[in-house]
């Protein structure tokens, strides 16, 4: 009985929805499930027939038949919720719906099990796990951008086509350097700011961030130029043909971001879309430069797309709360409403630019999404009244 109730939890389990579900695919087999198998007929055979050792058999599956193959902390999350879901007494003796879906027989007898079995549907169902219904169309854009990314390898250029040709080079890269000289004129309109070092020492946590970030992004800034402009150069003519240029070349023209910049920040694997990126992002430390000077960034809404390491930003916002309220930074945590009455403390942050997936939002709370509700929810904070935009503060731990 309990073998069978393994197969109607397992069969799907492992299904296509990656990275949404998973992050990545994993080799689960066969062996894996007859090994399960074997784990709950030991189990049940130890309880004799009438209760089954829960933790045990939640370890056994999570650190040795199928935790074993899962190589990150996100994943092990995945599996530790989907154990707890499916094998618990409540589902297996038929009082709770298997993930609110499938009622399992509470009955001795195979026939009602083997129906159950043939009821289920050959796809898999997205409830099933957790997961929302229209999590259809977020895999489609995945597995759209996969397959773009294989027609872009197969349309990579040849060997002869990275060798140097003025015209076949302004043909395929011209496209790219005017790209950039549009975007670097918006970063240079009004100046690049110039960092100095007694902004990079600033006491303020964020403040310190803040000029961090903005001064090696800036630096950045001029590497590029100076980069693309060399390139522009090889092509019109006037310039040498150097190591560095012709590695850069090779790079851009087999549609590769060149590590130089990737080390900086990983954004898109598409050059162009990196620069856009890479310009958005300098272009918001611009105006967040400009608030500290206000002194009015925290009291703006915030935009964490706007810089490159918004994880480090709030690690900042943790260090300046913590010092606030005299407490240890380990002691603070992270909390968000969309009622800004329910939260309050020393530093409250109101985000904006928020993307929900998995969820609709009905102006005043997270709500289950449609089958034909997009996948991705934009929160603006100019669509949305202020009392429901996110807020975030870092507070003691009860």
């Amino acid at each position: 009985e309990m073998c069978i109730r393994d197969r109607v939890s397992t069969q799907s389990t492992w299904g296509n929805y990656i990275p949404q579900g998973w992050t990545k695919f994993y080799e689960f087999s066969y062996g894996d499930f007859r090994a399960g198998v074997g784990v709950l007929e030991t189990l049940l055979s130890e309880g004799q027939g009438d209760s089954i050792g829960w933790e045990t058999l939640h370890g056994l599956m999570e650190n040795a038949i199928y935790g074993g193959r899962i190589d990150n902390d996100y994943d092990l999350r995945v599996l530790k919720a989907y154990l707890e879901q499916f094998f618990n007494l409540e589902v297996f003796n038929g009082t709770q719906k298997l993930s609110g879906v499938v009622t399992i027989p509470n009955s001795k007898s195979v026939k009602d099990y083997l129906g159950l079995i043939n009821k289920l549907s050959d796809s898999d169902t997205p409830t099933l796990f957790g997961l929302p219904i229209n999590i259809d169309r977020a895999v489609q854009r995945y597995n759209t951008l996969q397959i773009v990314g294989s027609l872009k390898q197969l349309m990579a250029v040849s060997a002869e086509d990275i060798k140097f040709d003025k015209e076949r080079w302004s043909q395929l890269l011209g496209p790219l350097t005017k790209i950039w000289k549009q975007l670097y004129k918006q970063l240079s309109d009004g100046g690049i700011p110039q960092i100095k070092q007694h902004h990079l020492a600033a006491d303020d946590p964020v403040e310190s961030f803040i000029y961090a970030e903005a001064y090696e992004t800036f630096k950045m800034v001029e590497k590029i130029d100076e980069s693309m402009e060399g390139l522009n150069k090889v092509i019109f003519g006037t310039g040498l043909l150097t190591n560095d240029v012709m590695q850069q070349a090779i790079d851009l023209l087999s549609g590769k971001v060149p590590i130089r910049w990737s080390n900086m920040w990983e954004g898109s694997e598409n050059p162009s879309t990196w620069l856009k990126g890479f310009s958005k992002r300098a272009n918001g430390l611009k105006k967040w430069l400009n608030k500290i000077k206000e002194g009015s960034l925290l009291k703006s809404e915030i935009n964490l797309s706007e810089i490159f390491h918004p994880e480090i930003f709030l690690n900042a916002i943790r260090q300046v709360t913590a010092r606030s309220l005299n407490s240890p930074i380990d002691n603070m945590k992270l909390a968000a409403s969309f009622d800004k009455g329910k939260i309050s403390g020393p530093f409250t942050l109101k985000v904006e630019g928020l993307l929900l997936q998995g969820c609709g939002f009905d102006m005043a709370r997270l709500v289950e999404p449609s089958d034909n509700t997009v996948s991705y929810t934009h929160l603006r904070a100019h669509e949305t009244p202020e009392h429901l935009v996110c807020r975030l503060l870092l507070e003691k731990k009860k």
